[in-house]
């Protein structure tokens, strides 16, 4: 049977790939038939949602914490180390495949949409089930929409050579090779990209559930459609929670140069949303802000929002060679020192009681949770028995320059599952997802943006932006220690009183909270106001780490971009005439 190849080029994207419309056996369906399939037309939407990324190990997740200044790359060739120090090329752009996947799922969407097929195609044979799927199946679709243009616009949104402020290409119809004309194709200015996303995600509010959750005696959800069978889905909780994402990428100062502060105002109203919900709803589900997260429980009532699960191989990423891994990436120095003091105090203040020949003692508790150092040890789940212990200092056999080993003399903590030994007969990986949001992220979206609108005291919203940040210093870390409020957080409460010194706290706790997930190289660019790139082409440093306990900071590379902006696909500038690539990289066409 002949195969339709549907050609996504940006908003008719030049990417040909094979159509979902794998035949039957016996070739009963086709291009021309396939409404009368109702398994297809559903899997319109399981395909969008499927080719959300499974795994923190891809180039936006931790590469782009490489190619900001909290890790690097082992390997030199690494094509984010390469992207990182200015000698990539058009051919290893590490976003890439952000660009193609968001295009693919894009389509998909608009096809379940078109003439509103997937509203009125029929799927189950009880009404009140099929109705509920039907209404939930449409939200599902505006919502990925929405997502995918978003997740777009983080990665390549910024300005041309001429200085103007850029979106990305918009598409809200089917595109066909029959169709394409990547003359056509131009990306929309950075306002139109954020509206479209906005306009979808209301369209997509007025379908979803409030929550995809099972709640005690709530009688709500009685087909067996809704509730916590669409786990993976979107429901209101998570569009208010992209909405407050959206709102303030736009808000930031990069992209807001008029300095609109009704932007942070709506920002901080959809994040408080979803912290108000977490707060008061799903505390019937054992939800607790200052209770530990586990990043293997793939149900915690902290998640807004996850992705596909799957068995974890990210130990083989951080560990060692002589722990059965491969030392692929590794903190920096940099990103330790960041970490402040069990009092909260950072290293930099007097009053922390920082001691540079002792320098990981006392430190933050979640510190410990995120970062293996020099003497410390990977303990098995019971945390009765030392699995490994990492030995760093000068010839030690984790130490910088010996055999697959972290060029910074530190190893990644956070996300690793604690059950996982390769020495065992039977070694047990656990399961993993990406959270595209929880909890936490929550209270930063709205910290920062609560403090921009209203001050760091505030209540505007119900909360205060200082009480945001006190839930994520407050809490228990992964490991199930106590966070750095039991005894007060004086340092916190100091920040309140000055808005400068509380955006300082605020970019820093972005920075510890949400280490190795991806913010960081795009948080840099949203907050950059001048186009100064000092703060983005820096020096990364690792340690040379003595018996005695203290370090030398050692230089392991400069930073070297010529844009604060991602660089369009090159493939996809050369194929369309008409779409602009980001100043910067000319050369990159």
């Amino acid at each position: 049977m002949k195969k339709t190849l549907f050609v996504i080029w940006a908003s008719a994207l030049a990417i040909a790939s094979c159509s979902f419309l794998d035949p039957l056996e016996n070739g009963s369906y086709n291009e021309d038939n396939y409404q009368d399939y109702p398994k297809i037309i559903r899997g319109f939407v399981d395909k969008a949602y499927n080719l959300r990324p499974s795994s923190y190990n891809l180039a936006e997740f931790i590469g782009s914490e490489a190619a900001a200044d909290n890790a690097v790359y082992r390997l030199q060739n690494n094509n984010t180390r390469l992207f990182s120090v200015g000698a990539g090329n058009i051919n290893s752009n590490p976003f890439s495949t952000v660009w193609t996947r968001s295009y693919q799922a894009i389509n998909y969407c608009n096809m379940f949409l078109e003439n509103n097929i997937g509203l009125n195609t029929h799927y189950l044979l009880d009404p009140e089930s099929d109705e509920a799927l039907r209404i939930s199946l449409q939200g599902d679709a505006y919502a990925l929409r929405a997502w995918y243009h978003y997740d777009l616009l983080r990665v390549f949104g910024g300005k041309s050579a001429s200085g103007e402020l850029l979106g990305v290409p918009v598409m809200t119809a089917v595109s066909k090779i029959e169709d394409a004309d990547p003359s056509q194709v131009r990306r929309a200015s950075f306002e139109a990209t954020v509206k479209q996303i906005l306009d979808d995600c209301d369209s997509a509010y007025a379908y979803l559930p409030l929550s995809n959750r099972d709640y005690p005696g709530d009688k709500s959800y009685a087909t067996p459609v809704l509730g916590s069978v669409r786990y993976r889905c979107f429901d209101q909780v998570a569009i208010d929670g992209l909405r407050a994402m959206t709102w303030l990428l736009w808000a930031s100062p990069a992209f807001n140069p008029e300095g609109d502060r009704t932007r942070y105002e709506q920002a901080a109203l959809y994040a408080s949303r979803v912290i108000k919900h977490k707060l008061e709803k799903e505390s019937q589900l054992g939800f607790d802000p200052y209770a530990s997260f586990a990043w293997g429980d793939i149900n915690s009532p902290e998640i807004v929002l996850p992705t596909n699960v799957g068995s974890s191989s990210i130990e083989d990423v951080f560990y060692p060679q002589s722990f059965g891994g491969e030392a692929t990436l590794a903190p920096t120095q940099e990103l330790v020192d960041a970490f402040p003091m069990a009092n909260g105090f950072p290293i930099t203040d007097s009053r922390s009681g920082y001691d540079a020949s002792k320098p990981y003692d006392g430190r933050d508790p979640r510190f410990y949770a995120s970062i293996y150092y020099n003497g410390s040890q990977i303990l098995r789940n019971t945390n009765s028995e030392v699995m490994y212990t990492f030995d760093t200092s000068v010839g030690g056999k984790d130490a910088p320059g010996m055999l697959v080993t972290s060029p910074t003399a530190y190893y990644i903590k956070k996300f690793t599952y604690k059950g996982f030994n390769p020495y065992d007969a039977n070694p047990v990986r656990g399961y993993r997802t990406v959270f595209l949001m929880r909890w936490e992220q929550m209270c930063l979206i709205f910290a920062e943006a609560s403090s921009k609108a209203y001050g760091p005291l505030a209540t505007d919203c119900g909360l205060s932006a200082r009480d945001a940040l006190a839930y994520l210093r407050t809490r228990k870390t992964s490991d199930g220690t106590d966070g750095l409020g039991k005894g007060g957080d004086a340092y916190l409460d100091e920040c309140a009183l000055s808005a400068d010194k509380f955006d300082a706290l605020v970019k820093n706790e972005w920075r510890v909270v949400t280490c190795f997930e991806g913010t960081r190289y795009f948080n840099l660019r949203r907050w950059n106001s001048t186009g100064d790139l000092s703060d983005i082409n820096v020096t990364v440093h690792g340690a040379e780490v003595y018996a005695s306990g203290s370090f030398t900071p050692k230089e392991i590379e400069t930073r070297k971009f010529p844009s604060l902006w991602s660089p369009i696909p090159s493939v996809e500038i050369r194929k369309c005439a008409n779409l602009q690539q980001n100043a910067g990289w000319d050369n990159w066409k």
